[in-house]
């Protein structure tokens, strides 16, 4: 009977010492992850260069006869 209650609280002993080690982990990556978000004063360093098209149109100027 005694064994059996070794067994048990030895099991109970083992599943706290991994939760408190679980939760060491998760604090220390959340510690150290930085998850803000990108401040929105930045400048984009992509520029978008739109060609810009120029028409030309012949003007025809129509005299009249004498």
């Amino acid at each position: 009977m005694t064994t059996k209650f070794a067994f048990l609280l030895r099991r109970a002993y083992e599943h706290l010492v991994a939760s408190v080690g679980a939760l060491a982990v998760t604090a220390l990556i959340l510690v150290s992850v930085d998850a803000r978000a990108a401040s929105h004063a930045l400048k984009p360093s992509v520029t978008v260069l739109v060609p810009t098209v120029t028409v030309l149109v012949p003007s025809v100027t129509i005299e009249a006869l004498n």
